[in-house]
């Protein structure tokens, strides 16, 4: 269970792509293209470029690509794709081993030379409109943007929202988005996987269609800390569209609750990765086991701990009968409790380990579970087997001072975030 072994090699080209090269017994092939520049590259007035950018180098063409043909290219392939974050932007593909020179060929025109076709600008930024259109008009978005913002604070780079401003959308010109692409789109901001059958001459392939692009300033977002919270912040807001018309008693409530945790590059996030998955990471967690099966109040309730970007939170959430939510949200809290009290039974450390043993062997089944494992270990430092490792090192009592040094210490006192979306609040 390795990602890097004598199939896997890295290069840098001379303007300062990054590349990782894996061969796998396969007929297909998987991989990214990444460029570290997002939302958050921004300047003021071109919220929002980042993501109609993203939208319009696939569609517009290159160079050598007219819209037409970037078009039947990307419908000949298995799977290719594009994503825009707060920090970085994605190309992902899946192809037939044959289609690599194809792709090679095409990802290098349109990600680096794009054609800005006004006609396809023009479709694209119509698409973006009725996807931000989309994203707001979720019922949920406000409560979720309230509750972030009070989590991370307000205008948190944590917390910025990448389909940006409809204004700045609805007037970006070609040149606004030629100018956003020049400043970070180059070769030594890129990283570039490719994991699969792959050829022999793959390294010339990859230097044939990128080693030609020149160097430019851009660079990596750099992520401040997230701040400790001050107290408690209760969000309780209430929402028609879970009121359920045929038995109202039955409606459902939605709780959110939120508090500061160490980053992933913490000597105890290991540890508090392992706390989460014991108290609500599955249908086994304390929280699944005392809310939902015991207590019938869930379906489903859970808890995550994200710790990326230089932010550390956990996260804890379900859907709970409204007219007991407070019940629901005090047992949450008691089994926080107990996990403040009393020491975890080493046989829930080994199930989550075993746990994670499968879905490490089940992840690198695929060229895609390798793509991502290499992305882990560029960014974290982090292989499978220091990953398993670092698991190894977690103790019951390990795990029992991770949850009094971050859990809240009550409801009554504890800084947290408590959003509840209820249909039955007057």
């Amino acid at each position: 269970m390795t990602t890097l072994n004598g199939n896997y090699r890295e290069l840098t080209l001379d303007n300062g792509l990054v590349v990782a090269l894996q061969s796998t017994p396969t007929q297909t092939i998987s991989g990214r293209l990444r460029v570290h520049h997002g939302g958050l590259h921004e300047m003021e007035g071109e919220e929002g470029l980042a993501h109609f950018l993203e939208h319009t180098v696939m569609k517009s063409g290159g160079r050598k690509f007219a819209p037409d043909a970037a078009e039947r290219i990307m419908g000949t392939f298995g799977y290719i794709n594009a994503s825009t974050s707060s920090h970085e932007t994605r190309f992902p593909v899946g192809m037939l081993a044959d289609d690599l020179e194809l792709y090679l060929d095409f990802i290098s025109d349109v990600v680096f030379h794009p054609r800005f076709d006004l006609g396809r600008v023009n479709q694209e930024r119509q698409r973006v409109l009725r996807e931000t259109a989309d994203a707001k008009s979720n019922p949920a978005f406000q409560d979720s943007k309230d509750f972030m913002d009070a989590l991370y604070g307000v205008n948190s780079p944590h917390t910025y929202f990448v389909l940006g401003k409809e204004d700045v959308v609805s007037r970006a010109t070609p040149d606004n988005l030629r100018t956003f692409h020049e400043r970070g789109y180059n070769p030594n901001n890129r990283d570039l996987i490719l994991v699969g059958a792959l050829p022999e001459n793959v390294d010339e392939l990859v230097a044939k269609y990128f080693a030609d692009k020149s160097k430019g300033n851009g660079a990596k977002y750099d992520f401040p800390r997230n701040p400790n919270l001050e107290g408690r912040t209760l969000l309780h807001r209430r929402v028609q569209e879970l009121y359920n018309r045929q038995k109202p008693e039955s409606s459902s409530a939605l709780f959110s609750i939120g508090f500061v945790a160490p980053t992933d590059d913490a000597e105890d996030s290991y540890t508090v990765g392992r706390l989460v998955q014991i108290l609500g990471g599955d249908a086994n967690s304390r929280l699944f086991k005392r809310v939902s099966q015991e207590m019938g109040l869930a379906y489903g309730i859970g808890s995550d701990y994200i710790c990326k970007n230089n932010a550390g939170t956990i996260n804890i959430g379900g859907s709970v009968q409204a007219t007991r939510a407070n019940e629901a949200i005090d047992a949450t809290f008691n089994e926080m409790s107990r996990l403040k009290k009393e020491l975890v039974d080493g046989d829930e450390l080994a199930r989550i380990k075993r746990n994670a043993i499968y879905g490490l062997a089940k992840h690198f089944e695929t060229n895609e579970g390798h793509v991502g494992a290499i992305e882990v270990k560029w960014d974290r430092g982090l292989t499978p087997e220091l990953h398993l490792q670092k698991m190894d090192a977690v103790t019951p009592e390990m795990v029992k001072e991770a949850a009094n040094k971050y859990f809240p210490t009550s409801r009554a006192d504890g800084k947290y975030v408590l959003l509840l979306r209820d249909p039955l609040k007057e």
